[in-house]
């Protein structure tokens, strides 16, 4: 089925590369202690976001990764492999939503929580996700997507993003920005997932401009007022 002007407002976003140690301090430090890598970009920026927007910790997630806390799993792996018993609370932190669950309980937010990988068209998918949850269900949605490079044993299968990051956004249902997003047609670009983010949220930030990207034989785009 082909998406076609999936329609969303929004009111802000923002763009990390790193985990940031005094954002990070607004997590207890016995969860704190338990973030990996991959949670620690996740949670930045959505503390970040939420210096300016105090309404983010009350609102639904949407989470769209590719990879998931996949340098977590492949560390479990091989202590299968090496033949050694697993922690289950590593087992348990390795799981998509786990850093959802620890973000919500840190900043008591009890809203709904979900998580979309789509292989290489989850941006897009996660975007998708988001808006159809503003337009059905909820006023405003954070929408977050975050991806680490792969370990250096997958990197011959995959090797997207060159970068790790996380982008956390606030959708609105009236209010922000119009963005449209849409399958097209029009002329688009294979970039890589980190550079895509980095794009769009150049876009985001300056307004009245449009990015096109290619996924396999689907091009999306997102048009920015």
């Amino acid at each position: 089925m082909r998406v076609s002007q999936a329609r969303v407002f929004v009111a802000d976003s923002t763009l990390v590369t790193s985990g940031c140690r005094d954002r990070l301090k607004q997590v207890p430090a016995s969860m704190r202690r338990r973030l990996s890598s991959y949670s620690k970009l996740i949670v930045t920026a959505i503390m970040e976001l939420a210096e300016r927007e105090n309404c983010v910790h009350n609102m639904p997630v949407v989470l769209a990764t590719r990879h998931g806390d996949l340098h977590r799993t492949e560390k479990l792996l091989r202590t299968l492999v090496q033949g050694e018993v697993l922690s289950p609370t590593q087992f348990g932190l390795s799981v998509n939503n786990a850093v959802l669950g620890q973000y919500s309980m840190a900043v008591g937010n009890q809203q709904a929580m979900t998580t979309v990988s789509g292989g290489e068209e989850t941006y897009p998918l996660g975007w998708l996700e988001a808006i159809a949850q503003v337009s059905n269900e909820f006023d405003q949605v954070l929408l977050v997507v975050a991806d680490e490079t792969p370990p250096e044993v997958y990197k011959k299968q995959q090797n997207s993003p060159i970068h790790a990051f996380a982008q956390a956004v606030l959708l609105d249902r009236n209010n922000g920005r119009e963005v449209i997003l849409d399958q097209s047609g029009e002329s688009a670009k294979n970039d890589d997932a980190y550079e895509v983010v980095e794009k769009l949220q150049h876009c985001l930030e300056q307004g009245h401009q449009s990015l096109a990207v290619n996924y396999g034989s689907k091009a999306w785009s997102w048009h920015v007022d």
